[in-house]
C-alpha cells in the first residue's frame, strides 16, 4: 500500500508539473514600448517603432526621456479595416497604459497620442504612427 501511495504522489507530481509546461502564460510575455514626447528639436516618437509580438502577448507603453505625457491612448490607424487584434478595448489612461493578450496574428498600424508637457506649463498633443506586428 505505501508503495502504491508513493507511485501515485510521484505520477501528480510529474502530471502538475506538465501542465504547468503547457500553460499559455508560461510561453507569452509582456513586451515594452516607450513614447518619447517631442524635446527642442526632436519630434515625438516611440521605442522600438515596430513590435513583434506572438498570440498571447501583452503590450506596455510607457513615457520615457527628459519630457513626459500625463496621458496615453492608443489607436489603430484604419479601425474600419481592422479589428483590434488584443483581448479587451484599446488602452487609454495615465502615463502607462497596457493590454490584455493579443489574439489575431497580422501587422497593425497603430497610433499613441499622447498630452505631453510643455516646459513653462500646459500640454500639446503628439500623435506617433508605428506598427504591431503580432506573429
Amino acid at each position: 500500500m505505501k508503495r502504491f501511495a508513493t507511485l501515485l504522489g510521484g505520477i501528480l507530481l510529474v502530471g502538475v508539473g506538465a501542465l504547468g509546461l503547457s500553460s499559455p502564460s508560461a510561453t507569452s510575455s509582456a513586451k515594452t514600448v516607450r513614447v518619447h514626447c517631442r524635446n527642442g528639436d526632436n519630434n515625438a516618437f516611440v521605442t522600438p517603432p515596430q513590435i513583434h509580438l506572438s498570440v498571447g502577448d501583452t503590450l506596455y507603453w510607457t513615457t520615457d526621456g527628459t519630457v513626459v505625457a500625463d496621458s496615453i491612448e492608443i489607436s489603430l490607424k484604419h479601425p474600419d479595416q481592422q479589428a483590434w487584434p488584443f483581448a479587451g478595448d484599446p488602452p487609454h489612461g495615465g502615463s502607462s497604459v497596457n493590454t490584455h493578450e493579443a489574439t489575431t496574428r497580422g501587422t497593425y498600424p497603430y497610433n499613441v497620442t499622447a498630452s505631453c508637457r510643455v516646459p513653462g506649463g500646459g500640454h500639446v498633443t503628439e500623435v506617433i504612427d508605428p506598427d504591431i506586428i503580432i506573429d
